[in-house]
């Protein structure tokens, strides 16, 4: 996450500074999604940032690793690939691997300013310890594999797990580890948060092959990209592409295509002036006509209303 100069990383693997393990992949121009890349903190094969600050304005960026995120004290827009949603005082939100998305906000009015708990994990990191003496981990590994886009916890949950994210700020060794376990341990419990998408409960392991065509898809969604180049790029046939995006991802090539283009088009609709054609171009739309349609088909309102409106839906 790219930290402003009134936003600052707290702890992390360097205090007080941009993580040097953090790397990403910038162009010049417009904003755009970017991967980046996570390191470990004190060796463990995963990593808690803290952040505090009075704005949030992180850019539009995926990794392969899930990600918990704890905000408090803050007010804004969070993007989970093309959803939109309003979060305020108090979020805690899983995000899926290869997921784009992003947090803009500002401080809260009963605020002073916002903290932000920031924890990246692999699930074969928990699979791998399920498979060597705890076997009790199975079952919180099928529930994150079913996990295809991300959840948003209730304020009840996220409240109850504050002290144990501020908790990770201070523990060390075994003690730490298990602190993150509790967490992940009690997520599947909320009954009340909101699943933007999940799996069938018997869907099966990612492919590898699927990520690499994942990634790359990441990478060039706003070129002129088709099933065929994205087959190649992963060194597999288009059927069985096509095949692995349907019964791992839950939808058609065109339709994650679609979310991608349509997520970028969001940010750069809430957070530039750019007039629509550029939002359409910079976005990948092949014209402004197809823009238009696929952003009203998905989203029950206009690009320009979207705009007026700040992403909240029309009442």
């Amino acid at each position: 996450m790219t930290m402003p100069r009134v936003f600052r990383l707290v702890s992390g693997q360097n205090q007080h500074k941009r993580d040097p393990q953090t790397k990403r992949q910038q162009t010049r121009g417009p904003p755009m999604l970017f991967r980046e890349w996570i390191g470990s903190t004190h060796a463990q094969p995963w990593r808690h940032n803290h952040y505090l600050g009075e704005e949030i304005p992180f850019h539009l960026h995926y990794h392969p690793e899930y990600e918990i995120t704890l905000t408090t004290g803050a007010r804004g827009l969070r993007y989970l690939g093309d959803n939109v949603s309003e979060f305020t005082n108090i979020d805690l939100t899983l995000i899926a691997p290869n997921l784009a998305h992003s947090w803009q906000g500002k401080t809260a009015s009963d605020h002073e300013q916002i903290e932000i708990h920031v924890v990246f994990f692999r699930e074969e990191w928990l699979h791998q310890l399920a498979e060597q003496g705890l076997p009790e981990l199975r079952e919180l590994g099928q529930w994150l594999r079913r996990i295809r886009h991300g959840v948003v916890f209730t304020p009840t949950l996220a409240a109850q797990l504050a002290p144990r994210f501020a908790q990770l700020l201070q523990l060390k060794g075994l003690e730490r580890v298990l602190c993150l376990l509790d967490i992940l341990r009690q997520l599947p419990s909320d009954q009340q948060a909101r699943y933007l998408e999940l799996a069938p409960a018997n869907e099966p392991v990612g492919d590898p092959r699927l990520k690499v065509a994942l990634d790359f898809l990441h990478q060039h969604y706003r070129e002129s990209i088709t099933l065929s180049t994205l087959a190649k790029a992963a060194n597999i046939n288009e059927t069985t592409l096509k095949r692995l995006i349907a019964r791992q991802v839950g939808k058609s090539f065109s339709d994650l295509l679609s979310e991608l283009r349509l997520g970028h088009a969001c940010n750069l609709l809430l957070t530039t002036q750019y007039a629509l054609p550029r939002v359409a171009l910079d976005s990948g739309f092949a014209s402004l006509s197809n823009f238009h349609r696929q952003f009203t088909a998905k989203k029950g309102i206009s690009a320009a209303k979207f705009r007026k409106n700040r992403g909240k839906p029309l009442v």
